[in-house]
């Protein structure tokens, strides 16, 4: 019996090259094969890569590809068309539009009227003990009760108007008493002996009602005149 023998290194290495050549074209011919029935795929392919695997001799001319006669009198060559016949419609994005942000204007709200043809505005907020007195001599003794400090009548705006500490709060400033007057701005015009720092005494009609109003810690808002010029 006749034994076979071994493949020397270098008949391996033929045979291994002789193998890898067969699967290379196997490949080749099913990509080109895959090719041809996916016309748009053509457009993913270089043109060189294109022309060289439809120069295979086993693939033949489909509706999208274009026979070239070859200058030499063997097989023609064949060259599919890059761009396919029914082109997809090109998906349009949406732009995104970014807005930068808008600095908002800064609304600054003055408080501030008109009293007697005199403009004025917010001052401060003060945190002031608030007393009541009467034009009474119960009151205002010595003095009679009928003038201000200030030099104006007690009647002045309808006898609404409060006594302070000048050096807190000068004359002719208007404060805002809660539960005084409705709320409505009077003016200060009277200063006692005993109003001394963060004290305010409002004046009432009558001794019974400065008695009624008793001692109440308040925010009592300040408004200062505006200048004429």
């Amino acid at each position: 019996m006749r034994r076979s023998r071994t493949l020397t290194k270098g008949e391996n290495w033929e045979l291994a090259v002789l193998l890898s050549i067969m699967v290379a074209v196997l490949l080749m011919a099913t990509l080109a094969w895959r090719l041809s029935r996916v016309p748009h795929l053509w457009a993913m392919v270089p043109p060189r890569v294109a022309m060289a695997i439809s120069n295979t001799p086993d693939t033949a001319p489909t509706a999208n590809q274009t026979v070239v006669q070859a200058s030499s009198p063997a097989a023609p060559v064949v060259m599919r068309s890059v761009i396919p016949q029914q082109a997809r419609p090109l998906v349009q994005r949406k732009a995104i539009v970014r807005l930068r942000p808008v600095a908002r204007p800064v609304i600054r709200h003055v408080d501030s009227y008109w009293f007697h043809g005199q403009r004025y505005v917010y001052m401060k907020t003060l945190i002031l003990r608030v007393t009541s007195y009467a034009p009474d001599r119960r009151c205002c003794w010595p003095y009679r009760g009928t003038t201000t400090a200030s030099g104006a009548s007690v009647w002045t705006n309808h006898g609404h108007l409060v006594a302070a500490d000048t050096h807190l709060i000068p004359f002719h400033c208007m404060v805002r008493v809660p539960g005084y007057d409705y709320d409505h701005p009077v003016p200060v015009l009277d200063r006692g002996g005993a109003i001394h720092g963060y004290r305010l005494d409002v004046l009432a009609p009558t001794f019974w009602s400065a008695q009624h109003w008793g001692v109440k810690l308040l925010r009592v808002k300040i408004y200062r005149p505006v200048a004429r010029w």
